[in-house]
């Protein structure tokens, strides 16, 4: 029996394998470095998430140039700035008209993302995105995005052979939302829940478990939040994965 999975990773052009990188007028931070998924729950999709932060004194106009989409046949790719999602053939967006999100004042973030959307065909695809602002265009942080998709073997038992994070559901959600992850041998999984800024806010599940699909739901209820967007963080092992949650009140 065969699954297909799809990986990803980023890459600073400029910088090498680095978290964050700092141009004239912004500093931009990625969070999510590495995503692994399977078919079968929804839609699939690779979210690279990262934070573009105004560092000047000045009010900046953000803009990213989507400047490579080489995908395999069928797979798209999408720009976002926080909840807001564009069609796959726009290439370039900015805080300014004719986009709704407003300019960043001095010490403002941004949030945004890549998404790439495969189908269950074999391949690897590469987007290259650049970030600068208008105040100074020739100058740009170059993001370097590569996703793998490929087809791996699944016991005849039908039992788990590889570490998953799936997206959570409902999302955006209020107040609760459930989580499904897959581990292939026994293990202490960790997942723990972060506002934008890294910050950690709950010690969701912190258990030793035995191979196999779990579900857990979080409930935010029992947490002091407000709307906006979090990210869960998975370790297990030498597994790491972190998705991204949008709250919405």
């Amino acid at each position: 029996m065969k699954k297909f999975l799809f990986a990803g990773f980023f890459l600073f052009l400029v910088s090498g394998f680095v978290l964050k990188s700092q141009a004239q007028d912004i500093e931009v931070i990625v969070h999510a470095t590495q995503l692994i998924d399977t078919l079968g729950y929804g839609n699939i999709e690779a979210v690279f998430d990262f934070e573009v932060i105004n560092i000047s004194m000045m009010e900046q106009s953000v803009f990213e140039v989507r400047t490579i989409n080489d995908l395999p046949q069928d797979w798209t790719s999408s720009l976002c700035f926080g909840e807001l999602c564009f069609p796959p053939d726009i290439d370039s967006v900015v805080t300014a008209d004719p986009f709704p999100q407003p300019p960043l004042q001095p010490g403002d973030t941004l949030i945004t993302s890549l998404h790439v959307y495969p189908l269950t065909n074999v391949g690897v695809g590469h987007v290259q995105l650049q970030v600068g602002t208008l105040r100074n265009p020739d100058v740009r942080v170059i993001l370097d995005f590569y996703t793998t998709g490929i087809i791996t073997d699944v016991n005849e038992t039908g039992s788990v052979v590889t570490y998953s994070l799936d997206q959570n559901y409902p999302n955006p959600f209020n107040p609760s939302t459930n989580i499904v992850y897959s581990i292939p041998e026994r293990g202490n999984v960790s997942i723990k829940l972060y506002d934008v800024l890294g910050n950690e806010i709950a010690d969701i599940l912190n258990e030793d478990k035995e191979a196999g699909e779990y579900s857990l739901q979080l409930n935010t209820q029992n947490y002091d939040l407000s709307s906006g967007v979090y990210f869960y963080t998975m370790r297990v092992n030498d597994f790491v994965q972190t998705r991204k949650l949008i709250l919405e009140k």
